[in-house]
């Protein structure tokens, strides 16, 4: 995390290497203003004396002269007047930018895509720097972006323009990305490509309009974001994709800054973005082979918690090679019997008594052979497969339970994972009850296992399904928690009964912090009444760790690694009684 002194240094290089149109030093205190930068259209514009005007007097007269869209005015008045301004800077203490979109008039008359910003002055509380940028054509990557009215762009060339944004379609923006770095062939380049995550859902819940109004927006975001020197294009559906000179700014900081101001200036606020990055792209390729590459670099990581960004590395070839092969064999696979079922034991804690179980897939490819989730659980997420194999998985643990009853096996509680995409589809609690229902078992046998990333977007919407689940007779357990960024306020939101501790405290039990971590999330855990799990335990230290801390059941090789069904059934006979444990 950087320090507010840094965050300044951070945005005044911004300023200096970007297209703003203005930036001004405020200082609310003195209610006054000092212009560092402002094109000749708004000073011509402007009906005051600048040099003799107060910040109020210069902020009242933008309200009334119309340079503000009459749609973001009011929007503009919230954000920019000099009383919110001193909020602000107390609100940006550690160095955030706080922005706002509008739509503000150019020299043609036209109103263009703007972004306003807020950054304050780390040397004294009660000043700040406001920026404005909008989009401006000026060299020969940007002038294929130039903001005027869509009709004028679509007349202009309908065989190279996207219908909806007025960008260069995939065809044109390779064409002119291959052109561009033909002619400059001392330059090096980087190309990006942004995707929103889950977007079709965005279609199904809400309409294609809605869709629409959303692409259309993030195109607009994309055109008044980047500036001159970078050309954009609309790859397909909600995939944007960007050509730029490499200069280093594809930093953790700044990709960061990009994502906060996607979300402040894009109506829908839940909507996930990643980006793909090919950077210093081999001047032997294509510009379309450099977007594949980019792509390529986002497979991984679209259905990552938190992770925001990945760059294109060689060995991604093979992997795609083998991704490609899993994605076009895993419904075949399905109905020919690849795919099985296996089960690893929970144990209680403290007696050793088998108390429960987890149903994990498997995939044993014919020629690719044993296959793991964490390999193709993503591909199934991406082409949504996944939601019938998470009710695939459902209704052959219902079938098992029911042969296990029949061989007069005590019947206990088996988790079932399932994926955030079928937490959204209208009649996913119609079908787990049905399938239930069907083999007659008890639903209280039944645990869902979920995992924070079905929390990323949607809080409200998820919590009321899960309600409805836990209401049904389901048991609700938090998977994996303590892993990747684990939000405490998820345990006072939502419906849970069970809490899994990720295995990955017991990698590192031996290290005193995150040790005391692990014994805090069990208490808080037991102050909440929730039950826990501790995966991943393989000895016998670790396990008198765990009771000592007060763990409910665990899980994990110490007991036993997952197995098939008739192994498990065999373990299940074998260890009736396993006090002595």
């Amino acid at each position: 995390m950087h320090d507010a002194q840094e965050m300044r240094q951070l945005f005044v290089k911004r300023i200096l290497g970007s297209c703003y149109n203005k930036v001004v030093h405020v200082n609310l205190r003195k209610d006054s203003f000092h212009i560092i930068k402002l094109d000749d259209f708004e000073r011509e514009y402007t009906t005051i004396d600048l040099k003799k005007a107060t910040l109020s007097e210069w902020f009242n007269d933008f309200v009334n002269s119309g340079m503000c869209h009459e749609s973001v005015r009011q929007r503009f008045v919230d954000f920019a007047n000099p009383s919110n301004l001193k909020k602000l800077c107390k609100r940006c203490e550690n160095g955030s930018v706080q922005i706002v979109y509008l739509r503000l008039i150019g020299r043609e008359g036209n109103y263009q895509p703007a972004i306003m910003e807020f950054f304050p002055d780390a040397d004294d509380r009660f000043s700040g720097f406001v920026t404005v940028r909008s989009f401006v054509a000026n060299s020969s990557i940007g002038q294929s972006n130039t903001l005027e009215p869509i009709e004028e762009r679509m007349n202009a060339d309908d065989s190279q323009i996207d219908r909806l944004t007025g960008l260069l379609n995939r065809r044109a923006f390779c064409e002119k990305a291959d052109q561009i770095m033909a002619a400059n062939p001392d330059k090096k380049y980087d190309i990006v490509v942004s995707d929103v995550v889950d977007f079709k859902l965005v279609n199904e819940h809400f309409g294609y309009e809605t869709g629409d109004k959303v692409i259309t927006e993030i195109s607009e975001w994309l055109q008044c974001s980047t500036g001159s020197d970078f050309l954009i294009g609309r790859y397909g559906g909600d995939q944007f994709v960007t050509l730029m000179e490499h200069t280093g700014i594809l930093t953790d900081d700044f990709i960061r800054y990009v994502h906060q101001s996607a979300r402040e200036v894009i109506s829908m606020k839940d909507l996930v973005f990643r980006l793909g990055i090919y950077e210093n792209i081999d001047s032997s390729i294509s510009a379309a082979i450099a977007c594949d590459r980019a792509i390529m670099a986002l497979q991984p990581i679209k259905h990552k918690y938190g992770k925001l960004y990945a760059f294109y590395e060689d060995k991604m070839l093979e992997e795609l090679e083998r991704y490609r092969r899993m994605e076009n064999d895993m419904r075949e696979s399905l109905s020919t019997g690849e795919f099985y079922l296996v089960f690893q034991p929970k144990h209680n804690a403290f007696t050793g008594e088998l108390e429960g179980a987890e149903t994990l897939l498997r995939w044993n490819h014919s020629e690719l052979g044993n296959l793991y989730p964490s390999e193709f659980i993503p591909i199934m997420e991406d082409s949504g497969f996944i939601v019938e194999v998470d009710m695939y998985v459902w209704e052959e643990t219902c079938k098992c339970i029911k042969r296990w009853e029949a061989l007069g096996i005590q019947p206990f509680p088996i988790s079932v994972n399932f994926s955030r995409l079928n937490f959204r589809q209208p009649d996913f609690v119609k079908k787990i009850l049905s399938i239930t229902d069907k083999y007659r078992v008890d639903r209280s046998l039944l645990h869902l296992e979920v995992t924070e990333n079905i929390f990323e977007s949607r809080l409200m919407e998820m919590r009321h399904i899960l309600q409805q689940c836990q209401d049904s007779g389901f048991k609700i357990e938090l998977d994996d928690f303590g892993s990747g960024y684990s939000s405490l306020n998820i345990l006072g939101d939502l419906p849970l009964d069970i809490i899994k501790l990720d295995k990955s405290f017991m990698n590192e039990i031996s290290d005193r912090k995150r040790s005391s971590i692990l014994h805090g999330c069990i208490n808080l855990a037991n102050s909440l009444e929730l039950n826990t799990v501790v995966e991943g335990v393989e000895s016998k230290e670790q396990l008198d760790v765990l009771r000592k801390y007060g763990a409910d059941m665990i899980q994990g090789y110490y007991f036993s690694e997952p197995m098939r069904e008739e192994n498990f059934v065999k373990y299940i006979l074998d260890n009736g009684d396993c006090s002595n444990i």
